[in-house]
């Protein structure tokens, strides 16, 4: 009777795990190792999975992709948590909202450490229209807007005012890697309060 072939680096025994739990299972441990600073690495994330990188991909996508939706993780609860301590409504409570997670942001060891470390990747991730990220970041500052300011100033679309607003908080967190200039959460919410009074 032949032996029963050996899993080896090359052919890796879990590849048949179903692609939802391993999906789950990729998120979570690059969510865990993003946190803690790690930088995520695709063959050394499958290594640990024990699946080929080919299979990697097929559950999680690009690492691009997988770097903006464990960002998104995050950034989605500390949104709402800022939200929720805005002490005001209207106006204010957007230019609060944005002011406090740009801070958070600013404040995160992790996004310090992703940010030095993998500037232009971060930037084309958290920053640009064709990252599923921002567009959630849009859509969020949308609702907040439609919530907040039911008659919105200048006729914009509220769609593309919350552009606006996403491009100003992304613009003075990024400001050094932008122009070289000192990040700053407080311009965030002046800035906001100008663009929508």
């Amino acid at each position: 009777m032949p032996a029963a072939p050996r899993h080896t680096a090359a052919t890796p025994h879990r590849d048949a795990a179903p692609a939802s739990s391993g999906r789950e299972a990729a998120f979570r441990l690059a969510r865990r190792q993003f946190r803690e600073g790690t930088r995520i690495e695709m063959q050394a994330l499958a290594n640990e999975l024990g699946v080929s990188r080919m299979t990697l991909n097929r559950w999680v996508g690009s690492r691009d992709r997988l770097l903006g939706e464990v960002n998104w993780s995050l950034a989605k609860p500390t949104l709402d948590l800022c939200r929720r301590k805005a002490a005001t409504s209207g106006i204010d409570a957007v230019a609060q909202t944005l002011e406090g997670f740009i801070a958070t942001v600013l404040d995160a060891p992790f996004m310090r450490t992703f940010l030095r470390q993998e500037g232009e990747i971060a930037l084309r991730i958290l920053t640009t229209r064709s990252s599923e990220l921002q567009h959630n970041f849009i859509a969020y500052v949308t609702d907040l807007l439609r919530e907040e300011l039911p008659d919105p100033p200048g006729g914009l679309p509220l769609e593309d005012l919350a552009y606006l607003v996403v491009r100003i908080a992304e613009s003075f967190c990024y400001v050094d890697m932008i122009t070289g200039g000192e990040p700053d959460a407080t311009k965030v919410g002046a800035a906001i309060r100008r663009l929508l009074s």
